[in-house]
């Protein structure tokens, strides 16, 4: 009976260019693999939150890591009256209006999407924006954030400098949250297989993932966020299925 009432109201809104699918599609929300670190017992005493938009994110991933600093950083000064109001009702919370990168100091082109969400630096379109740079190592220090650090990677393809910008840190992350992307958009954009080689000589391997999307042009698959923890994981200890 349950299939066939799946099967009516997939019918029903497919003319709207929708599906219904299984609840097991649950599994890849990002709150499903939020609880899956918390069950993997992965130790977290930090969360930068690069790329924080409004702090949503932020505020989200606090249901499980309750009592743990969280540090956002993001460049639109159109985000800060929410940062802001994120920071005066949340005691563990903190953020840096910047670009992260690999230069301390620099500046970076942004251009900025009308939508915001869709600012890219480096990327095209939307207007030019000129956004001091901070590297994720000199943030750490300044503000006296501990690890073990999880990094959340929100960056629409400038993950690379901000990458580099983070060795110290990176020294004592256990966990990563990156999306990632199936077209190299920008000039410094990696496809995701790229992504994962790289961050494996950085010692790091995905072992799962979240918010899968297509894109709007043609329904081809578009960016995944990936997760990646140390390699020395004992996640990766196990190698059989069930």
């Amino acid at each position: 009976m349950k299939r066939v009432l799946l099967k009516i109201m997939d019918a029903l809104v497919r003319p709207f260019d929708a599906r219904v699918v299984r609840n097991d599609s649950d599994e890849f929300r990002m709150k499903s693999a939020l609880r899956r670190i918390v069950g993997h017992g992965v130790e977290i005493d930090t969360v930068i939150d690069i790329g924080a938009s409004d702090g949503k994110w932020s505020l989200e991933a606090m249901e499980f890591f309750p009592g743990k600093r969280f540090f956002a950083v993001e460049p639109l000064t159109e985000r800060e009256t929410a940062l802001e109001n994120l920071k005066r009702t949340r005691s563990n919370f903190d953020y840096e209006l910047c670009v992260a990168g690999e230069i301390d100091g620099g500046a970076a082109t942004l251009n900025v999407a009308a939508d915001l969400d869709g600012s890219t630096v480096g990327g095209t379109g939307g207007t030019a924006r000129r956004v001091t740079v901070r590297t994720v190592d000199a943030m750490v220090a300044e503000n006296g954030l501990e690890g073990p650090f999880l990094l959340k990677f929100d960056t629409h393809g400038y993950e690379l400098p901000i990458l580099s910008g983070a060795k110290e840190t990176l020294l004592r992350t256990n966990l990563i949250i990156m999306e990632t992307y199936n077209f190299n958009f920008t000039d410094r954009a990696l496809r995701f297989h790229e992504t994962c080689f790289h961050m494996e000589k950085l010692g790091f391997r995905c072992y799962d993932l979240a918010c899968p999307m297509l894109r709007v042009h043609d329904r081809a698959f578009w960016q995944v966020d990936m997760f990646f923890c140390r390699s020395d994981s004992k996640i990766f200890a196990y190698r059989q299925y069930a």
